[in-house]
């Protein structure tokens, strides 16, 4: 995942990756419009589409000033 500029891991608390799985697929969903259902998505697929964005939300996220 991508915060504030960089890459992010979720500190090693219990099972993350359903919140992790749930915001790369959130935003993998308001880019990418056109995409069939997002609930047949596989998590290969959701990794394939959000790492296709990584550079740009790097960039958007980037703390201002």
């Amino acid at each position: 995942m991508v915060r504030v500029g960089a890459d992010f891991k979720h500190p090693q608390r219990g099972h993350i990756a359903d919140r992790v799985y749930g915001e790369m697929l959130l935003q993998v969903c308001r880019d990418y419009p056109g995409l069939p259902d997002p609930r047949t998505l596989k998590a290969r697929e959701i990794r394939f589409f959000y790492e296709g964005l990584r550079g740009e939300l790097t960039e958007h996220s980037k703390p201002k000033g």
